[in-house]
């Protein structure tokens, strides 16, 4: 069973991040516990690529991925707890193993709270992206289909939905904005990635909060929402560059 849908609260892009600093009350404070500067290799991550062609490595403070089809990297430690990724990435033109897609901007997308769906963490899928489908899951494409959708979705097990979104031709039936340049990725410009998970409060319902940039795209206040599980950076047919990737919890 997946989270009951609770409030929404989803699809509007905020001006500031007014509750950066909110969800975080005193006396408890953001304190990091894992961080990785990419001048080690990846082996605090687990790659699954659908494609042997895929180009992956860490060193000089950047991750960089190039990848003709699926690709999954997933952080090997559980996340649990009130807390936040950050990261920044840049998007790139995908590289000629692309083929049709070479050149193209697309997909910084992300896994996180992903468990199994009777429990524990997820077991190794080839990268194709119709191999996640049985996990239960919050999912952000952002820039997905070559830049033409961002996108929060839900997967419970069994099935994957859009909870909002934004898109060049909007799913009215999901309740899809219109792409905006917030929503878009640009070539040459990072993009700073925060995503918040904590527990629920009578006083803020909200659980989860996911900005770029310092704005915020997306929340959720479901009533059974997913508060632990894996993280994974995803993406397709593209190349990216992430630095500064760090967790921190809510103490």
């Amino acid at each position: 069973m997946g989270p009951a849908l609770g409030l929404p609260l989803c699809g509007l892009i905020a001006a500031a991040p007014l509750w950066a600093a909110a969800w975080c009350e005193p006396p408890r404070q953001l304190q990091r516990v894992a961080a990785d500067d990419f001048s080690a290799g990846l082996a605090r991550w687990r790659l699954e690529a659908e494609d042997p062609r895929a180009v992956v490595t860490a060193r000089g403070g950047v991750l960089d991925i190039a990848t003709p089809a699926g690709l999954s990297l997933w952080w090997r430690e559980p996340l649990a707890g009130d807390y936040a990724i950050r990261f920044t990435a840049l998007a790139l033109p995908a590289p000629d193993s692309a083929g049709p897609h070479a050149g193209r901007l697309s997909d910084l997308n992300m896994f996180w709270n992903a468990e199994e769906p009777a429990g524990g963490p997820p077991t190794p899928r080839p990268g194709a992206f119709a191999s996640y489908d049985g996990l239960a899951t919050y999912y952000v494409g952002f820039g997905a289909n070559a830049n033409t959708t961002t996108r929060l979705r839900l997967y419970d097990g069994q099935t994957r939905r859009i909870l909002a979104g934004f898109a060049d031709t909007p799913l009215r039936e999901a309740g899809e904005q219109p792409m905006t340049p917030a929503t878009r990725l640009t070539a040459g410009q990072a993009r700073h990635i925060e995503i918040v998970s904590r527990r629920p409060t009578p006083a803020d319902p909200v659980h989860l909060r996911w900005q770029v940039d310092g704005q915020l795209l997306f929340t959720r206040a479901d009533t059974e929402p997913r508060l632990q599980g894996a993280f994974a950076l995803r993406t397709t047919a593209s190349r990216l560059q992430v630095r500064d990737f760090e967790i921190l919890q809510c103490r």
